[in-house]
């Protein structure tokens, strides 16, 4: 499955000692830029792809060794079409970067509203100073059972946490807007 990218924002430029090519993209719901540059010499060129942070930093996800494209590439000139020359890099780096993060576990957050709604259902159900701790196999074992856990907030500043409700129920497609349609129905799990 390819991974969409879209298109943010492009920059070029050329002189006489260099050039660059740089392209920011949104790919998995991450913003990534990938930078192309090549100078006159070797350790004034480099080729990555970058990561933004939720820091507002850069973190770098892949680079290209300079051995692989420096030598192909002609020597700085305001008369350089950097996109052309370096376009193509620059998409490997964005193509790379697609598959690392389409790879990574992504990870669900969740409102302050959501967490104290936790909270709350912690202390509902186990007292004001309840603490919980979950086995990985009691993990698996709600997970296989039941439907798929569905968090709805609602306008009134409630919030539903239901597994009770199959993906395409009433209920569950207009977020607890609707009433279930009563064909929901699941065995009732055995602890082993």
């Amino acid at each position: 499955m390819t991974t969409p990218i879209t298109e943010h924002h492009r920059d070029t430029g050329a002189t006489s000692t260099r050039y660059h090519y740089t392209r920011v993209v949104e790919i998995a719901g991450c913003t990534v830029r990938a930078r192309v540059w090549r100078g006159v010499y070797l350790n004034d060129s480099g080729a990555v792809a970058e990561v933004l942070t939720d820091q507002a930093e850069w973190n770098r996800l892949t680079a290209d060794a300079l051995n692989y494209w420096w030598q192909d590439t002609p020597s700085p000139s305001p008369d350089v079409d950097a996109a052309a020359v370096l376009g193509p890099l620059a998409e490997q780096l964005l193509h790379r970067a697609a598959e690392i993060l389409a790879a990574t576990p992504t990870t669900v957050n969740f409102s302050p509203h959501v967490y104290r709604a936790v909270s709350a259902l912690l202390a509902t159900s186990s007292g004001f100073n309840a603490e919980c701790r979950i086995d990985p196999d009691d993990i698996a074992w709600a997970t296989n059972c039941g439907g798929t856990l569905h968090i709805f907030e609602h306008p009134d500043g409630s919030v539903t946490f239901t597994k009770a409700h199959r993906d395409e129920c009433p209920f569950v497609v207009s977020k607890g807007g609707q009433d279930c349609d009563d064909e929901c129905s699941f065995d009732l799990p055995r602890r082993v």
